[in-house]
């Protein structure tokens, strides 16, 4: 007795701890049904919007890879770096380098868009907040920015509507950080997002393909350091065209001319503004 008394005692325990240790491996149960797997997508999406919404200064570093559609059909792959810097409500900042050397900037009257490569520039008017300068990029002049809907005032209703499918699509490791991998549908975009299970909900990954474009082209973006604390400058969003750049004329979509009453003419320093190339 004086021997099987403690060897039972231990073997409790240890039944005990294994017990335990499974109980604490179980945390909310994966998503079975397309309800939920749509359900548990948009409240990620929700906890990211709410982190997102509340800071007042945003910066981020990005990696890019697109696929460019030629008007002969033929699709090429271009991949670059940027920044995009945002003030709410008013200021906008984006730069790009590596194969598009692009920089834009935004100050709550009107875009300034510089391309480096080919030393032009362009600006048109804009509405007075960063929400309804993005509608007018997109609907205007068709250039719509595949990381844009992070940066409105409620990321969360730019990215998802009524007709939103998919959701919850499991757990990936990316850059030896857990992420939950979400993937979406909707009409004429299928779009994926890697938010980290752990700490801050800010996107690691998006992954964007618009199904409505010719060629489909395929945008796989990449975020790299988050600043929701930064100390933006007024001089980060005021223009800086270099003084041999040539200004050009920034052309609106034919359906936006027709349906949309066209903005007050604006005198631009050396010229106006350009579609973006895709």
């Amino acid at each position: 007795m004086t021997i099987r008394l403690p060897m039972l005692m231990l073997c409790r325990a240890v039944l005990t701890a294994c017990a335990v240790i499974v109980l604490a491996g179980c945390g909310p149960g994966e998503p079975k049904t397309s309800a939920e797997r749509l359900a548990r997508g948009k409240e990620l999406v929700h906890q990211m919007s709410t982190r997102l919404a509340a800071a007042d200064r945003v910066s981020v570093a990005i990696q890019e890879v697109r696929d460019v559609v030629r008007r002969s059909g033929k699709k090429e792959t271009v991949s670059f770096a940027g920044e995009v810097s945002v003030r709410r409500p008013n200021r906008f900042h984006v730069k790009t380098s590596g194969q598009r050397l692009m920089e834009a900037w935004y100050d709550g009257k009107r875009i300034t868009l510089a391309l480096h490569r080919d030393k032009v520039f362009a600006q048109a008017p804009m509405p007075e907040t960063i929400d309804r300068m993005l509608d007018a990029l997109a609907e205007r002049y068709g250039a719509a920015l595949p990381v844009a809907d992070l940066f409105y005032t409620s990321p969360e209703k730019a990215l998802l509507s009524e007709t939103t499918t998919g959701g919850y699509a499991g757990r990936e490791t990316l850059d030896a950080i857990a992420c939950d991998h979400l993937a979406f549908q909707d009409t004429g975009v299928d779009w994926e997002i890697w938010l980290p299970v752990e700490g801050d909900s800010l996107p690691r990954r998006l992954k964007v393909l618009l199904k409505a474009r010719a060629g489909k082209p395929l945008v796989d973006v990449t975020f790299l350091k988050w600043d929701l604390a930064s100390q933006l400058a007024e001089a980060t969003f005021v223009p800086n065209v270099p003084s041999d750049y040539e200004g050009i004329a920034m052309l609106q979509r034919a359906a936006a001319v027709k349906n949309v009453p066209a903005p007050p003419p604006e005198r631009a320093p050396a010229g106006a503004a350009t579609t973006p190339p895709q």
